[in-house]
């Protein structure tokens, strides 16, 4: 039963990124309306290892996501934008663009993509695969993900690399390589150019000692 729930968690993930993590190319202009206005940009010390302050959980499509008080998103709606200008809220930003983008319903994901992907050919082979396939139901608990933790690997103002950390049902647990662009007043999620075949969605046996944990409710 634990290689069947381990099976399944691994397939959620590993679709879910399929889905949502791969991209290049820097501009915005190509981004079409979305409900985002620019937002302020947030400055502070930085401190990648430093948690994110104030942050509360809100339910998407049966997964918890973290919202930050302080490091975003601070407009929420059909879709999520205005992030702080650090590492916190690239981290934020990464977790809430990736999953929201891999569990966007029918006649939603267009607007979040709009607002959330860098564009460029990962992100037309994205919006190739997803208007090719049909979701309209929240994700089945038995093998929804628990953002559990992340670590950034790198940060700069331009840029974000970090891993993000996810626990199942059955104790099993991914790490997940995603990269955030500051472009437009904002963070946006680049997707790996699906040429390099990169593999961003792998199974760890724990989470490291390192990284800035994240609880959601259970």
């Amino acid at each position: 039963m634990r290689a069947k729930s381990a099976h399944h968690a691994q397939t959620f993930a590993a679709a879910a990124m399929t889905l949502v993590v791969s991209a290049c190319a820097l501009t915005l202009a190509a981004c079409g309306g979305s409900d985002h206005s620019a937002s302020t940009t947030k400055t502070t010390q930085v401190d990648p290892a430093r948690a994110p302050s104030d942050v509360h959980w809100e339910n998407y499509q049966g997964v918890q996501l973290p919202i930050g008080d302080y490091d975003g998103p601070s407009k929420l709606g059909t879709t999520a934008a205005g992030y702080s200008h650090t590492p916190q809220g690239a981290a934020l930003a990464a977790i809430n663009h990736s999953t929201r983008l891999s569990l966007a319903p029918d006649g939603v994901w267009p607007q979040i993509a709009a607002i959330s992907l860098i564009p460029g050919p990962a992100k037309d082979s994205w919006v190739l695969a997803r208007a090719q396939i049909s979701l309209t139901a929240p994700a089945n608990p038995t093998v929804a993900p628990h953002i559990t933790a992340y670590k950034i690997t790198n940060y700069t103002p331009d840029r974000a690399d970090l891993t993000v950390y996810s626990t199942y049902s059955d104790a099993s647990i991914t790490a997940t390589a995603e990269t955030v662009l500051w472009v437009s007043e904002d963070w946006r999620l680049l997707l790996p150019d699906p040429a390099a075949k990169i593999q961003t969605v792998q199974s760890v046996s724990a989470i490291p000692a390192d990284t800035v944990k994240l609880e959601a409710p259970k």
